[in-house]
């Protein structure tokens, strides 16, 4: 079974597909392989656009690309969450295809004819967590998370608030 309802006509969905390029319904008409004028084809494709298939196909491809576009809590947390646990031992920032290169915030090499350095910083982890701990406000378990967190933060020699509320 399809994601999407695929018009049955085959001209239907390579129109579809044109004007989700962004081509005009004009263009898109005569690249789906109808064989008129511009003139007749403006119309036809003003007409084609308005079919409940061809529309429907359209709309669900749309709310499919809006989907993929916006990264869910759950994406952003787990996220965060490979920020705190990945060493920086495991993290090779001169291999782009690392899959924790993204971890990386900074990244140097220095290279010269008697020795090279390479320096680079990963994402601060308690900064992740403060991150992570805004992005759970709804749980009920928020409030020792944050008593948690100012500990953590007390520790790593920051000082804290009481009226600092996440």
């Amino acid at each position: 079974m399809s994601k999407h309802p695929i018009p049955k006509d085959p001209h239907h969905q390579r129109f579809a597909d044109l004007v989700l390029e962004g081509k005009s319904f004009t263009d898109a008409y005569l690249g789906a392989g109808y064989k008129v004028n511009r003139v007749n084809a403006a119309s036809a494709g003003k007409r084609m656009r308005k079919r409940l298939d061809v529309e429907a196909y359209i709309q669900s491809i749309q709310a499919q690309a809006a989907d993929d576009s916006v990264l869910t809590l759950l994406e952003k947390r787990r996220f965060l969450a490979r920020i705190v646990r990945t060493g920086l031992a495991s993290i090779d920032p001169a291999d782009p295809d690392d899959k924790n290169a993204d971890l990386v915030k900074s990244y140097a090499s220095n290279e010269s004819e008697s020795s090279s350095s390479t320096r680079f910083e990963k994402h601060d982890p308690l900064k992740a967590i403060e991150i992570d701990n805004k992005l759970d406000a709804a749980s009920p378990e928020n409030e020792s998370a944050h008593e948690l967190t100012n500990a953590i933060l007390a520790l790593a020699g920051k000082s804290v608030l009481p009226e600092d509320r996440m």
